[in-house]
């Protein structure tokens, strides 16, 4: 199968042969998917990103898990993980930051066709009370700011910036507790405020329209509650952003979060005491976006997502059947953490 998979084409008569043989090669694994936005036009934060999926484009890609897979809610893969009970075919989808439009668009899309999603919501901006750092930073690049960003942050003893490094990939980089701050203070000495600019945008979701979803086929998880990067924080402010969002979550939607979506996701972005304290918060299982396929063993405390390739069906494809990039790999045995 090697010989002929390095061969074959994706779209010719033997690739659709040997992708009915992914299929039944991975048919124990599971795919977790990652959106953000199901939007028809872009916007200021995804102009220039892959974070948008045009709704027809999405549209498209959930009848293709329908006729091929079996959508799950992520309440019945932990479940089935507990009792390391094997699942066929599932895949489960998931929405992060809270974004208006992931119950607005999204949601009638997924329920016309009885799809679950959980949507993975960062908590201080609900109700748009504020804008998340990352999307302030996004404004003040905008307004042609960035560069008084990278001052701003050489100047409270950030690293010096790399000269092919933009400042939205500084800011990723080297994030600090203080940053969502310095942001503010920028964004202030234009005239306004990340508050006044959400009230005006409303990019995020209302507290009302998440308390009255449909529980059957929408939850709500913890993505923390500033959207920090858990690495660069201590212990004691990692627990103060997993417990706050955990408790505003609880108070909007009346039940504990099941689980935590790492912001950004990466290895790099959460540690093994990020891992503990989302477990010690009451969390049964949390997320990453480290692009990797899940089977029976793995590590409910690091399960792995796909963010969902957008403008391409045969890209979305290619990453559900795991084609052809590990498709010469023989199956790893997995340890008790669910890792190769």
């Amino acid at each position: 199968m090697s010989h002929w998979l390095a061969k074959a084409e994706f779209d010719t008569w033997t690739g659709q042969w040997l992708r009915r043989m992914r299929r039944r090669q991975n048919e124990r694994c599971i795919n977790i998917l990652a959106y953000h936005h199901v939007l028809p036009e872009d916007h200021l934060f995804t102009r220039g990103t892959t974070l948008r999926h045009d709704p027809v484009e999405f549209e498209r890609q959930m009848d293709y898990l329908v006729e091929h897979y079996r959508p799950i809610g992520l309440r019945e893969l932990v479940d089935a993980l507990d009792r390391r009970e094997e699942l066929r075919r599932a895949v489960v989808v998931t929405f992060d930051d809270g974004l208006a439009d992931s119950l607005r668009i999204a949601m009638p899309i997924l329920r016309r066709r009885r799809i679950p999603m959980t949507i993975f919501a960062v908590t201080s901006v609900i109700g748009n009370a504020d804008l998340q750092w990352q999307h302030k930073l996004r404004w003040l690049v905008n307004q042609g700011l960035g560069e008084k960003v990278r001052e701003a942050m050489t100047i409270e003893g950030f690293p010096p910036s790399r000269e092919d490094e933009s400042v939205e990939e500084y800011a990723r980089h080297h994030y600090r507790v203080d940053l969502s701050e310095i942001l503010e203070i920028l964004v202030k000495a234009t005239g306004t405020t990340g508050a006044a600019l959400a009230g005006r945008m409303r990019p995020y979701l209302e507290p009302e329209e998440m308390a009255e979803v449909d529980a059957e086929l929408v939850e709500f998880g913890n993505h923390t509650h500033t959207h920090a990067i858990l690495s660069a924080l201590s212990e004691a402010d990692q627990r103060e952003e997993i417990t706050r969002g955990r408790d505003v979550l609880r108070s909007i939607v009346g039940y504990e979060p099941l689980a935590l979506a790492y912001p950004f996701g990466l290895k790099r972005h959460y540690t093994e005491t990020s891992k503990r304290l989302v477990a010690e918060a009451g969390h049964r299982a949390a997320l990453d976006a480290r692009r990797r396929i899940n089977r029976a063993a793995a590590d409910p405390f690091e399960l792995s997502r796909k963010p969902a390739p957008c403008g391409s069906q045969r890209a979305f494809e290619q990453m559900i059947e795991d084609w052809p990039d590990n498709a010469l790999l023989p199956v790893p045995r997995t340890s008790p953490g669910g890792r190769s």
